[in-house]
């Protein structure tokens, strides 16, 4: 059994309607809230709740930016350390290549 979702005539359904009508109120509660007649107030309350959690996000991102730094260095360190074993490898691959197709034109 399948369910028929209530569309109205120009195929838009209603629960696409209602959303649309709530973030409609939603951004006119925002707008009179930072607008109204206490929006001054209210976006100065604003502003110290964002330093606030910017300041919270910065204090826990340090270390984390920290030890991703570490971790790029260890492992821009052991690229390079195992640049000369692939470039070895690549001339050894390269020189069997060649040794086959000399034993198949035999």
């Amino acid at each position: 059994m399948t369910i028929k979702k209530a569309t109205k005539k120009n195929g838009i359904s209603t629960s696409k309607i209602v959303a649309v009508g709530a973030g409609a109120a939603a951004l006119g509660a925002g707008a009179y809230y930072f607008l109204g007649p206490n929006g001054k107030k209210n976006q100065e309350k604003a502003k110290v709740l964002i330093n606030k959690i910017e300041e919270k996000i910065e204090k826990k991102a340090k270390p984390a930016i920290k030890e991703a730094k570490k971790e790029i260095k260890k492992t821009i360190h052991l690229v390079k350390k195992a640049k000369p074993a692939v470039k070895q490898a690549k001339k050894s691959i390269k020189k069997t290549i060649k040794l086959v197709k000399k034993a198949v034109k035999k």
